[in-house]
């Protein structure tokens, strides 16, 4: 009853696919994460890293008011970064710009925030360096934000603001700030980022870019990568409560100014409206998302905690070869899938026949080795060189249901044919065991009907498969006719099998074209 050949046949399909993502450079550190992808419909993307490469330089600073900070601009900002003891990939450009061994007295240090968006360390006796997001350093000036900044935002710009104030701050509520200058960085796009997300969307994988920058900015780099719907974007951070996000995940393509608690909250809410989702991340905020989404991705310099949630590890960082990931998944279950009815058809007339016999006080007409044939040169041959096709039709039904469904029909042939024998043995007086013959050539034959149904449409290979199945069951239930305690048969009996396997046939025939025509 049970399909025992098939959870081995499962394993070694998924290890192949290891083996072979393992030589370009994936790390897959749970074996069904590879199946887990190629379910997915949604994949959530970070902006810095993903699409671009996660490599900032600062490419111009705009100065405003040097003339209000106690010191020159430069020597302050080369204090602060030595100072700050922050290690993002912005601060990391930073610190390339802005050389030097100043070091200021430290009075009070606050370090970067998603939630707030900004750092500050206040110096002995010399005020506060405010660096942070230029529309919440600006939203507590008395000037507003100029529109040069704006549009360096909508040109996909990564901007920062840098405030000061003679007050020390030693609480998340800013007091007024004086803008003294803006500075620009860039992050250059992917050179696949463009095949990456047209892969997707050929694929029928839906993107949301997931990013606590600025909408504009976010936006921008998305129409440049090519995704449709760049202009689909929402700024998380003027909803009024998080229990709003479960009714907008659909709506927007981008979303932007996002808080590291937010990052699960949308994975979750994509899961509950029915999408299987796939998440990237690499940062410690990220480790909740990571843990919740159906597939999680994360690359080499990631941190220790994200990589060790993560399912699956890019060695290096080269996001097009999810392509190969999800390909690679696909292959397993659209493949295991076609042949598990083969297994599934076994266990479903085995259960019958259980049943049956009990009602009918019959003893159960086949011994283990008989079965081991069918298990060996029906089941597991053609089943294992199937599962290394390729494949990479999109992932239609569940697992079990459509195996189970297309196993169905052969079984219940199988189990008419045996009822059919059994009447009419009881009424010619036919022995037991040559009854039992006659059952067991007509499940090889029914079974073999699973196998060419496997094997459509044939092709070389697969026209090989099918006839040395076909041929090797019938030869060595001749050749083992004595270990597999099989009787010979005269005419008449041949006769009998012959008539249910055409009707047998015949049955199959008309349930393979229903099911034809149920798909057009």
């Amino acid at each position: 009853m049970l399909p025992k050949g098939l959870v081995l046949l499962i394993t070694i399909s998924l290890e192949s696919g290891v083996i072979k993502l393992a030589k370009k450079q994936v790390l897959v550190q749970e074996l069904y994460s590879i199946e887990s992808l190629a379910h997915i419909d949604t994949i959530c993307l970070d902006k810095t890293g993903t699409i671009t490469t996660g490599k900032m330089k600062v490419s111009e600073v705009k100065m405003y008011d040097e003339a209000i900070l106690p010191k020159p601009f430069n020597e302050m900002m080369v204090a602060f970064v030595n100072g700050m003891e922050d290690n993002n990939a912005t601060f990391k450009a930073m610190k390339k710009y802005f050389k030097g061994d100043t070091v200021y007295n430290t009075i009070e240090k606050i370090p970067f925030s998603s939630e707030r968006k900004w750092s500050a360390i206040s110096f002995e006796n010399m005020g506060t360096i405010v660096m942070g997001a230029p529309e919440r350093l600006f939203e507590k000036s008395k000037v507003q934000m100029p529109e040069e900044m704006i549009d360096l935002q909508k040109r996909g710009k990564r901007v920062l603001g840098i405030a000061y104030t003679n007050k020390v701050i030693r609480t998340p509520e800013l007091p007024e700030l004086e803008v003294v200058a803006t500075i620009i960085l860039e992050d250059p796009l992917r050179k696949n980022a463009k095949e990456m997300l047209g892969y997707f969307k050929k694929q029928g994988v839906e993107v949301k870019v997931v990013s606590g920058d600025n909408p504009l900015t976010v936006s921008n780099i998305a129409k440049t990568a090519g995704l449709e719907n760049y202009d689909s974007y929402i700024d998380l951070s003027t909803i009024k409560s998080d229990d709003e996000i479960a009714g907008i995940v659909d709506k927007y393509s981008i979303f932007a100014r996002v808080l590291p608690h937010q990052k699960s909250i949308i994975v979750k809410a994509l899961q509950e409206k029915g999408h299987k989702v796939a998440m990237t991340g690499d940062g410690v905020n990220d480790v909740i998302a990571l843990r919740e989404a159906d597939c999680s991705i994360t690359l080499p310099d990631a941190t220790d905690s994200a990589k060790q949630v993560s399912q699956i590890v890019l060695l290096n960082s080269d996001f097009s070869v999810l392509k190969d990931v999800l390909m690679e998944g696909r292959r397993v279950v659209n493949n295991i899938t076609s042949v598990a009815r083969i297994f599934f058809i076994k266990t479903i007339y085995s259960v019958l026949l259980s049943v049956f016999c009990i009602l009918t006080n019959m003893e159960f007409p086949f011994i283990p080795i008989q079965i081991t044939l069918i298990d060996l040169v029906i089941e597991a041959y053609t089943s294992f060189f199937v599962s290394f096709e390729r494949n990479e039709k999109p992932i239609k039904g569940t697992f079990l249901k459509t195996a189970l469904t297309n196993a169905l029909p052969f079984a219940i042939v199988i189990m008419l044919n045996i009822i059919v024998l059994t009447v009419l043995g009881n009424g010619m007086g036919i022995e037991q065991n040559t009854l039992t013959t006659m059952m067991y050539l007509l499940i090889g034959f029914v079974s073999i009907l699973a196998v060419q149904e496997v094997c459509m449409p044939f092709n070389k290979v697969h026209a090989f498969l099918f006839s040395t199945t076909a041929v090797g069951f019938y030869v060595a239930a001749y050749l083992f006719r004595n270990l597999l305690k099989l009787s010979p048969l005269v005419v008449e009996q041949i006769g009998i099998v012959a008539i249910l396997a055409i009707i047998s046939y015949i049955i199959i025939f008309i349930k393979r074209k229903m099911y034809k025509l149920s798909e057009i």
